[in-house]
């Protein structure tokens, strides 16, 4: 193996390390120390590289988000912009609309590939913007995962201060690239030992007067090597074999080609990855990439790549085209459209999946406000059963934050089991994706973390939580759904589970301390008001897509209202329209919420504000609490506009707030009120703090449902209320085929029915316990632990073993034992 092209190629078709390293070997680079350069030329890059994404497919996206921003330079200079210079677009979409989509003057709604109706056109984009599997199918071992792209590409003598270093200002002052702090993707070097290069600048951009090398491919090896004596960390190097005239240092490997083999195929006859040639662009291929998800085809949904890409992607600026090249899937007679396919990112694969998988085939809208004035817009997605959500996220991602089509961090789906939240019901159906691209500058910083893959800390970040608490609460829809979904779960076993709560109300009532410690309410207690208290107007509502009016619910258009707001209460505004439900949140052409303050003779931006809707054509406005400012007698002047590209005047209507003292009683905005136990516990009142449970029994082909194993035994869900002063409602799930309960039934020789009575009360009382103990304790600030709903699971999944034999014992004790 003599040529540079030769010994690239092999690398690029070897799929394990061993098979690297014995090429390079054989090459006689591996073992030769002064063929290794380190990599930014520092010993102790290992800080930087070590501190970045702690999850494998976090850190692979951040190769995907490399490529895209390489061919938005390289559109940008072959339109003879200067990315740096103030012609270019300041933001990712802009960049988009006007190179890809060929509009000079982009609206706010361009430059989404949601909107892209042509197939083709995300095809042949994806073409450009290429993953691919090879290697180990998953009982052999982890497969390599190779990106490529025909963005600008480097020139050899470039790999030094681009691919093989950190913490250069490469990308830093153009604006719409999501790449700002020059960390090379270099997260995913903790996922896989050995990473590979090649690139090759393209010819437009190389002056005629450089050298034969800068028209060259280049290509190189990255590699970690442990941590030797008197080393406290590992040292990554790359391949830099070459003499540099005048440099001191050596450089990469090259070779000269007019085009290379970069990007797959899936086609009759041909699955290749290193298969369609490019005349120029680049290639990271990491080796045996450790990552969770192996077990199927990467083009598939389910638990494959292509549902983690959607979510670290949720809106991709550019499509990406993924080719499954595994040999092993699929027979001779598989259709090749099995191996590849488009990830479009999950906001443009859901709009085009909505009919068939979401509520209402929308998603619900929202706004929330931080204190800065930039915008957060949400977009809610409520799936028709768990099993479709399931194919669009992960337990891990209900909540996905995102910036500039990127996820920066996320909430499990535990987030909407918090108390202050309370959608439980709806927990395995839900999809936040709240959109923080208006977000900038230092605000940005105080959120995410440089990694990209999580929240700080901090007041900022604390701020947010709480506003996307409030507005889950309080949004009117996912009132309704919840409380429709808990009756249609109640309903048809009502009069034949009535009974057991029957029998638990007489075990209480006849012992005098579990009915003073435990009982509380009599019936079944319904959550929400039917219609979660601003359903709209009416079912068969048809919105317009640009409406004609947006007033004050029950004023005239263009009407002022004037109302009190009392100091720490929620202040609740409700406007009506003729705007179709996603005005606000839909891709294309959306409107827009512009509230801001009187300040002197003029206005300045209002902030910690959230609203919602419309639904049906109700929209609301939230004030958590009013400013600071506010004192009793004073009055908040607002002007509230609304508009969207096809008006020319934006809807005006002015809000005045009367500032009224604190109502007596009152507790913090968003929190229950206190009463009898002056606000002690997290819900007040009496010593009772929990109401009367529905039970439900759970036979063995419900266990999916439910989440029932064999071991499992209780499994409770908060009802509500979300916001009032009634005791919370939970319902109480007994799984009635435990496998301990079975093997009491053959082994004791009491009634197998009483067993299941004692099984199931024992349960019941325990789990009554420890709602008791949770809402008797103060509210924090940090409460959102373990969730109460996860410690009845754990704690009556460690009973159920020993709570019959427990009962049994303890009853047959007298007065002689006890003596003993």
């Amino acid at each position: 193996m003599t040529m540079n092209s030769d010994l690239c190629m092999a690398l690029m078709r070897a799929d394990t390390e061993d098979d690297v390293i014995a090429i390079l070997r054989e090459a006689g680079y591996w073992d030769d120390p002064s063929a290794w350069r380190l990599f930014s030329d520092n010993e102790n890059s290992f800080s930087v590289i070590g501190n970045q994404q702690a999850e494998a497919i976090a850190a692979f996206v951040e190769k995907i988000v490399n490529s895209v921003d390489a061919r938005l330079v390289d559109a940008c200079r072959l339109a003879g912009i200067d990315p740096e210079s103030p012609e270019a677009p300041d933001s990712m979409r802009k960049a988009v609309a006007q190179f890809f989509e060929g509009k000079s003057d982009p609206k706010p709604s361009d430059g989404r590939i949601a909107g892209w109706l042509n197939d083709n056109k995300a095809t042949a984009e994806g073409r450009l913007l290429t993953v691919s599997a090879t290697g180990h199918k998953p009982e052999a071992g982890q497969p390599s995962l190779t990106v490529a792209d025909q963005g600008e590409g480097q020139t050899p003598d470039a790999f030094p201060d681009t691919f093989m270093s950190t913490q250069r200002n490469n990308k830093l002052r153009i604006p719409f690239v999501q790449g700002k702090f020059n960390m090379g993707g270099t997260g995913a070097f903790q996922f896989s030992k050995l990473q590979l290069i090649v690139s090759r600048r393209n010819p437009a951009f190389v002056s005629t007067t450089a050298s034969e090398r800068d028209h060259e491919w280049g290509f190189t090896i990255v590699r970690r090597e442990p941590p030797t004596q008197g080393s406290k960390s590992s040292v990554y190097r790359y391949l830099a074999p070459v003499e540099l005239p005048g440099e001191g240092l050596r450089g990469v490997l090259s070779f000269p080609a007019e085009a290379w083999p970069i990007f797959p195929e899936a086609a009759p006859g041909v699955r290749d990855a290193y298969y369609r040639e490019s005349r120029y662009g680049s290639l990271v291929k990491l080796y045996e990439y450790t990552w969770q998800g192996t077990k199927s085809n990467i083009v598939q949904a389910g638990d494959g790549l292509l549902r983690r890409l959607d979510i670290g992607l949720p809106e991709l600026a550019l499509p990406v085209r993924l080719f499954e090249c595994r040999p092993g899937y699929g027979g001779p007679g598989a259709h090749h459209g099995s191996f590849a396919t488009n990830a479009l990112g999950l906001v443009a694969r859901l709009d085009r999946d909505r009919e068939n998988n979401l509520e209402a085939g929308e998603p619900i809208g929202g706004v929330i406000a931080l204190d800065d004035g930039k915008q957060i817009k949400l977009r809610v997605y409520v799936f028709q059963n768990k099993d479709k959500a399931k194919s669009y996220r992960t337990a891990r991602h209900g909540v996905v934050f995102g910036v500039n089509g990127q996820m920066h961090a996320a909430y499990s789906t535990d987030f909407f089991t918090r108390s202050k939240v309370n959608l439980s019901y709806l927990k395995d159906s839900l999809l936040v994706f709240a959109d923080c691209s208006e977000i900038d500058g230092q605000t940005r910083e105080d959120l995410f973390m440089n990694s990209r893959d999580r929240l700080r800390v901090n007041p900022v970040s604390k701020q947010l939580e709480e506003k996307l608490e409030s507005f889950m609460r309080t949004e009117p829809t996912l009132r309704e759904i919840q409380n429709r979904r808990r009756q249609e779960a109640t309903q048809e076993r009502l009069k034949e589970d009535k009974p057991l709560g029957d029998v638990l109300q007489k075990l209480m009532r006849n012992n005098p301390i579990l009915s003073r410690l435990l009982l509380d309410g009599l019936n079944l207690s319904t959550p929400f008001a039917p219609d979660g208290g601003a359903s709209g107007n009416h079912e068969d509502f048809v919105g317009k897509r640009f409406p004609t009016y947006f007033r004050f619910r029950d004023r005239d258009s263009g009407e002022s209202l004037t109302r009190p707001a009392h100091l720490d209460s929620r202040v609740r505004i409700s406007f009506e329209t003729d705007a179709e439900d996603t005005y606000f949140v839909r891709d294309s052409e959306p409107g827009v919420w512009r509230i801001r303050r009187r300040a002197g003779d003029g206005y300045e931006d209002a902030t910690g504000w959230i609203t919602t809707g419309p639904k049906s054509g109700i929209a609301q406005l939230w004030f958590d609490s009013l400013p600071d400012d506010a004192t009793p007698g004073t009055t908040l002047e607002y002007l509230i506009e609304v508009t969207d590209p096809s008006r020319i005047d934006s809807f005006q209507i002015k809000l005045v707030l009367e500032v009224a003292a604190k109502r007596e009683g009152a507790s913090e905005p968003g929190k229950p009120r206190n009463n009898a136990n002056n606000g002690k516990g997290r819900h007040g009142g009496n010593d009772s703090s929990v109401a009367m449970p529905d039970i439900t029994l759970v036979k063995k082909e419900k266990w999916p449902e439910y989440d029932f194993t064999d071991t499992g035994a209780l499994k409770i869900v908060h009802a509500g209320p979300p916001d009032n002063d009634a005791a919370p409602i939970y319902d109480f799930f007994v799984n009635v085929d435990n496998k301990y309960l079975l093997h009491s039934y053959k082994q004791s020789a009491v009634d197998t029915a009483l067993l299941e009575k004692q099984f199931v009360y024992g349960l019941v009382l325990v789990g009554l316990a420890l709602l008791q103990d949770h809402h008797k304790k103060p509210v924090t600030d940090d409460e959102e632990g373990e969730r109460i709903e996860e410690t009845v699971r754990r704690v009556t999944t460690a009973l159920g073993a020993i709570l019959l034999p427990m009962i049994q014992t303890i009853g047959g004790l007298d007065a002689t034992l006890a003596a003993a």
